[in-house]
């Protein structure tokens, strides 16, 4: 029996015990732990095994016994162990740490270690880490495009057994920043310590100092040492040994100035010498190794062709070095067969389908029985010497190039139409230690493939074979296949491959519309996948682009084929890439397509390059679906509320059917994809069925109380957003109980604070958002921990000194966390708590800079709240000037805003000023401008409350024509405002009115009794509402009294006025005292 994930570190046991640790995660030996307990038996023993990732793998292995009685507990490692503060250490070859550790005493013991276990409770655990180890030496050679030799001198000083990396440096291109930034993250990814600078400076060879090479060229900065050397040939080879190595080489190659620098450095990797420039000597004899395997490096004389022979040693392959071909007639060429391939498939049309078209194609291409790729072949052969030819022979082949498509030589003796190539087009530092770097690391613990297809892919049969390597395919088509998209999931999921079946009319990859083309691609390949295009847009620089954007490789087409064929060879080629886990260049070759299809295609990388291998066998189709789900639900959670959600909740669904399929509904991970998919579904049915299946399952679970805190928290969620406060509430509250094993419990707590809040449970929400509060700050959660805050600041009613505090800690979290809105919002609820106290002026402080907080994050409603509150802080400070200033400035900015409420609000700040200061007509005429902007605008509550300022500021004024405007405001208010609006309302009109005829002329009058009783009282008495019905008497009252016909019926209606009042209006009283002496015209108004 085997414990732990199938991609990662395994424990095997055997008996019951201990007896290896599988390291196949980083394709290293297992580790012989091989473990006894001796003593009486019985008892009871759980296992548990956690892992953790960062760079390195850690394992746990805890083992729980309840012994009957005492035992000896011994694990045999086969290395010597120390003791240490943690346990009994062994530090193992390759990179591996085992650690023995345990409640009862671990001590080490001849290859091992041992512990004397109690009778009862106690615990062992063992601990295995294990680094990746990377083929990859451990310093850098940095030189210009022309200084290949002395690059292949200092090269040869370095140690043969590991790949040694030569850097390039040169001019910024399009997208050459990507290229360095990969390369430089590559090589402090393996363990590049060293950067050795050729320089011209003679004056000597220096350790240490300055960077090796510019940081915007490439960003070697943080590699720990750097090295200079001058790069003259006289006596470079003892210098380079002796600073990189020290001492003088065993060995030494002597080479004339004028050898072939790649053919040299190969020659002494194999021989396990120093190269040494030397004038007279004769030129290198060839060593090459026995092998299936050769390196083929066209000669440009760039120092870039080193890496070719520092690739052909790594792989104990042959080396073969040709002249630079000549690819205008190769491109002119391959552009004319690309014309024949489009006639062709035209003139077929669309009659013919399937295999019936490519069979149907191929005739058509061969008629007269000849080769349709002749005349290719000729171009390309003749760029190859055939004494090259001969020495790749069969073997399968890696070649740096230019861009000659190598699958097109054919000779009387050799066809490479079928061998397997891999094409190194550009960058071949990046693109070996891309390799370099994926054979160490530990693979993903699943897989996918994005398919961006126009439908031909779909149509295909599904393919069922499996040798253990599973991936899942997301086909994308039409609105789902997007830039955005892409970009989105290589980086949410280990995406290990990528198809392009999408086109326009120019064969350029087209995505919603848009292409994905050029230079410097808009998007990071995060998990390295191979690339495959269906476009004959040039291979080289398409290939090139993607490998920069961070594909391990990249498969593409000479010409355009057409979308069904193209799906056809892809399903082929994927199976094989995956399933069968083959080598890219062989995945695209013996396909078995008909009519020769496969020879479109070429694989830019290595020979070898490849997916990342599966070396646990055992996985299941269901175990891998299940594992594939928890990555989609992790990367759907970020994608809920957009279109890729529902993309990734499809797939999860279609997940979890195969792991049904494969009876895996009864473990722990089905019940994770269970919860994973009721937090993305929207459907009520579904979730239902969903909840009604964990409900089911978790009872048979050990330790579920984490899945059932998240089961209610999820169902709360459900119910809060459908309106059901008592059911969300219930939930949550089951959730938190469980306590610890909630894995949410603050955001859950936090969210039974908002309902408890709405159900007026004061208490009971501050008690839920303090313990929040406590969490969060327990764990650390700034974020939550702002969000507590500002929540508890909702609440209220905290004493004054905890509000205060309340709010700095709220300003400085929103601060740190940099949300400027929060932080400008809380400065004003300090700002608010500092006036209440009587602290005017830290208010004052606060409300400035919670005006400039506003102000700097653009938002205006906030800056106009601000203004507000400071400019009411510098009145009650006894500064109306500045007060007069604030309130100035915010009227300005409502008006900007078109913010009718707040151009009320300022007006109506600007009038209490200025009455302060004794300007009572131009207080009024502010006063005036807020109730009538508020009436207009239908604000009927806020025009309410800012009437009594307009009616008051009329008196002061002696303004009768104001006193109308609020009568007849006040009145439009009453007809439609609430009871406990009007109650009070309408014996402001009332006075209002009385006070206008008493002070204003007869004309006056009559035009405000007139427009008052238009806009007002028009109507039927009968149909009127109560309170418009009372201020329509009150003008009939009005009315007659100013035309002296007071008689029985108008004292009797004044009588009912008043006893409907409560005497309020005295209205009796009033009239009882003729007009003449009662009015006392005065000179204000604007009539």
């Amino acid at each position: 029996m085997d414990l732990g994930a199938p991609h990662g570190i395994r424990f095997r046991f055997e008996a019951g015990l201990l007896r290896a640790v599988l390291l196949d995660v980083h394709r290293k030996p297992p580790i012989p732990a091989t473990e006894q307990l001796t003593g009486p038996h019985g008892g009871t023993r759980d296992l548990l095994v956690d892992e953790t990732r960062d760079g390195h793998v850690r394992a746990v292995l805890r083992q729980r016994f309840d012994l009957p009685a005492p035992a000896r507990w011994r694990l045999a490692v086969g290395a010597p162990g120390t003791a240490t503060g943690d346990g009994v250490v062994f530090d193992l070859p390759g990179s591996v740490r085992l650690l023995v550790s345990g409640s009862a005493a671990c001590a080490p013991e001849d290859g091992g270690a041992c512990a004397e276990l109690p009778a009862g409770r106690s615990e062992l655990t063992v601990e295995v880490t294990s680094e990746p180890v990377f083929d990859v030496g451990d310093a850098v050679v940095v030189c210009r495009p022309d200084q290949a030799l002395a690059a292949a001198v200092v090269l040869s000083c370095l140690p043969g057994d590991r790949f040694a990396p030569v850097l390039v440096l040169r001019p910024a291109d399009g997208s050459g920043h990507r290229r360095d930034a990969l390369v430089a993250e590559l090589l402090a990814a393996t363990g590049v310590r060293r950067a050795v600078l050729l320089t011209d400076d003679t004056s000597g060879d220096t350790p240490g100092g300055a960077p090796a090479a510019p940081p915007e060229q490439v960003r070697l900065a943080d590699l720990p040492e750097h090295l200079r050397l001058a790069a003259d040939p006289t006596g470079l080879t003892e210098r380079a040994w002796g600073l990189l190595r020290g001492g003088e080489p065993d060995r030494v190659l002597e080479v004339p100035p004028d050898t072939d620098p790649v053919a040299a450095l190969f020659t002494a990797l194999r021989t396990g010498a120093a190269l040494r420039v030397a004038d007279g000597a004769p030129p290198p004899t060839p060593d090459q190794p026995e092998s299936d395997e050769a390196v083929l490096v066209e000669r440009t004389g760039d120092a870039d062709d080193l890496v070719a022979a520092l690739y052909a040693h790594h792989r104990g392959a042959r080396l073969v070095v040709t002249p630079r071909p000549d690819l205008a007639e190769v491109a002119r060429v391959v552009a004319e067969e690309q014309d024949r391939v489009t006639a062709a498939a035209g003139a077929i049309g669309d009659a013919v389908k399937g295999i019936g078209f490519v069979e149907a194609l191929w005739r058509y291409l061969s008629t007269g029985g000849h080769d349709p790729y002749a005349a290719v072949e000729a171009v390309v052969t003749a760029q190859v010497p055939a004494e090259a030819v001969d020495a790749v022979g069969d073997r399968r082949l890696t070649a740096f190039t230019t861009g000659l498509p190598y699958p097109f030589v054919r000779t009387e003796g050799a066809n490479w139409a079928r061998k397997p190539i891999g094409h190194v087009v550009a960058d071949p530092l990046l693109v070996v230690l891309t390799e370099l770097h994926r054979a160490g690391v530990a693979r993903e613990p699943g897989a996918f493939s994005l398919v961006f297809d126009s439908g031909a892919f779909r149509e295909l049969p599904e393919t069922t074979a499996s040798l253990g390597h599973h991936t899942h395919s997301i086909v994308l088509s039409e609105a789902d296949a997007s830039v955005a998209a892409l970009r989105a999931l290589v980086v949410d999921l280990p995406v290990e491959l990528v198809f392009f079946n999408s086109h326009d009319a120019d064969h350029a990859v087209v995505l919603g519309g848009e292409r994905l083309d050029g230079e410097d691609l808009p998007l990071t390949l995060r998990h390295r996948p191979i690339v495959f295009n269906n476009s004959c847009r040039p291979w080289t620089d398409l290939g090139r682009e993607f490998v920069r954007a961070g594909a391990r490789g990249y498969i593409g087409t000479l010409w355009a084929i057409p979308p069904n064929l193209a799906a056809g060879f892809a399903r082929t080629a994927v199976r094989r890439l995956t399933a069968e886990e083959v080598p890219a260049a062989h995945a695209v070759v013996n396909t078995g397509t008909p009519g020769g299809i496969e020879r479109s295609y070429l694989y830019a990388g290595t020979v070898n390059g490849r997916l990342d291998e599966w070396r646990d066998r055992s996985t299941t189709d269901a175990e891998a679906a299940l594992t594939a789900c928890g990555l989609l639900a992790a990367a759907a959670r970020a994608h809920a509320d957009g279109p890729l959600g529902r993309v990734l909740h499809r797939e999860l669904r279609a997940l979890r059917a195969v792991a049904e399929a494969g009876r895996a509904t009864d473990t722990p991970a089905y019940a994770d994809v269970l919860l994973a998919e009721l937090a993305l579904e929207d459907d009520d049915a579904r979730a239902a069925a969903l909840v009604e299946r964990i409900d089911a399952l978790l009872p048979d679970l050990e330790d579920a109380d984490r899945r059932w805190a998240v089961r209610y928290a999820l169902t709360g969620a459900r119910a809060e957003r459908r309106g059901d406060r008592a059911a969300a509430l219930a939930d949550y509250e089951r959730s938190a109980g469980r306590g610890e094993a909630c894995p949410d419990r603050a955001d859950v707590l936090l969210r039974m604070a908002g309902l408890l809040m709405g159900e007026d449970r004061t208490d009971e929400a501050r008690r839920a958002a303090l313990d929040a509060h406590d969490e969060y700050r327990a764990t650390g959660d700034r974020a939550g921990l702002l969000e507590s805050v500002t929540v508890l600041t909702d609440i209220g009613d905290d004493d004054p000194d905890t509000a205060l505090r309340r709010a700095a800690e709220g300003h400085d979290l929103a601060e740190e966390l940099g949300d400027r809105a929060r932080q400008a919002a809380f400065k004003l609820d300090e700002c608010g708590r500092r006036r209440a106290a009587g602290d005017l002026d830290g208010a004052v402080e606060a409300g400035a800079a919670a005006v400039e907080l506003f102000r700097d994050s653009d938002d205006g409603p906030g800056e106009l709240a601000a203004l507000r509150l400071l400019g009411a802080c510098h009145r009650e400070r006894g500064e109306p000037e500045t007060a007069r200033h604030c309130a100035a400035v915010g009227l300005a900015l409502a008006e900007r805003l078109g913010a009718a409420a707040e151009v009320a609000s300022f007006h109506d700040d600007l009038g209490g000023v200025l009455t302060a200061q004794g300007e009572h007509a131009e207080a009024l005429e502010h006063y005036r401008h807020a109730v009538e902007k508020l009436v207009a605008t239908g604000a009927w509550e806020r025009g309410a409350e800012l009437l009594p300022h307009l009616a008051v500021g009329a008196v002061r004024a002696g303004d009768p024509e104001a006193l109308w405007t609020a009568a007849l405001c006040g009145g439009l208010i009453c007809e439609v405002a609430p009871r406990r609006v009007w109650a009070s309302l309408v014996p402001l009109v009332v006075d209002s009115m009385k006070r206008a005829i008493e002070t204003g002329p007869r004309q006056l009058t009559q035009r405000g009794m007139t427009d008052f009783a238009s806009a007002v009282t028009a109507g039927r008495r009968e149909e009127m509402p109560v309170q418009v019905g009372m201020l329509a008497d009150v003008v009939v009252v009005l009315l007659a009294w100013l035309m002296d016909r007071v008689d029985r019926g108008v004292l009797g209606l004044a009588r009912e006025l008043d006893r409907g009042t409560g005497g309020v209006l005295d209205m009796v009283a009033y009239v009882s005292v003729p007009h003449a002496e009662r009015v006392r015209p005065t000179s204000g108004g604007r009539g």
